[in-house]
């Protein structure tokens, strides 16, 4: 059995995609995407979180590029062992890194005029998943019917951005409506988009751990362009952080 560090826990729909680290040697560590035993997403619940170090069995798929880090896992089993996320930082510097754009997925990035946000193309691209540490950042708070989504938008060290990402790391996605609804439960007179950008953002630019991972979706089935994502986010979301509303 393969022993890994769960890294990054995505929502896709109604499930989750789930990354681990596996160690090559010291100092030399590689991004999986281990599947469930059925289907393509993990289904609730899923109780596991990022740091903890999980049993599993891997065999490599045949994925289409450029997702080639994707394995077929016979399930995920706890080892009792976790790391905090310090070290799970630190672990992830030792992974698939870049300081500028091209460098995230081996291929220039294209950009959507309109919107803003970017896409890989999947026959140049060389991985999907990539991590990169932020000089700064902003969000973007949208109202849709049933929810909201929350967009990013990093500036790299190479002094370029990554306009209008996606946020889909599973704790930032719970903390945005929790924002919210205390919020308006408190009757301030400020969003959610007001208070990520003004509070929130003045705790992350504090921390000495700015760091996300980029990943990129499956390929468009009517353009075939792969779009990025804002898979993980840190420093997670904290409980302290709501403590002014």
């Amino acid at each position: 059995m393969l022993e890994i560090v769960l890294s990054d826990i995505t929502v896709m729909g109604q499930g989750y995609c789930v990354i681990g680290l596996k160690q090559l040697t010291p100092g030399s560590i590689q991004s999986v995407r281990p599947r469930p035993p059925w289907g393509f997403a993990w289904r609730d619940p899923f109780e596991f979180q990022r740091g903890e170090s999980v049993s599993c069995q891997l065999t490599p798929l045949d994925a289409p590029k450029p997702h080639i880090e994707d394995h077929q896992s016979t399930g995920l089993s706890r080892t009792g062992r976790s790391l905090s996320e310090d070290d799970l930082i630190r672990f992830l510097n030792f992974a698939e890194v870049s300081s500028d754009r091209q460098g995230l997925f081996g291929c220039p990035l294209g950009s959507d005029t309109r919107a803003g946000n970017l896409w890989a193309d999947p026959n140049e691209a060389k991985r999907s998943i990539c991590g990169c540490q932020y000089t700064n950042i902003w969000f973007q708070v949208f109202e849709e019917p049933k929810r909201l989504t929350l967009r990013a938008r990093l500036a790299l060290p190479s002094n370029e951005r990554l306009n209008s990402i996606p946020v889909v790391d599973r704790e930032w996605k719970r903390f945005l409506p929790e924002i919210a609804t205390r919020i308006k439960e408190a009757g301030r007179p400020y969003g959610a988009e007001q208070y990520l950008n003004r509070f929130v953002r003045r705790e992350l630019m504090r921390s000495l751990n700015r760091f996300a991972r980029i990943g990129l979706a499956r390929p468009e089935t009517q353009s075939g362009k792969c779009w990025l994502m804002l898979d993980s986010l840190f420093p997670q979301p904290q409980e302290s952080w709501l403590t002014g509303l």
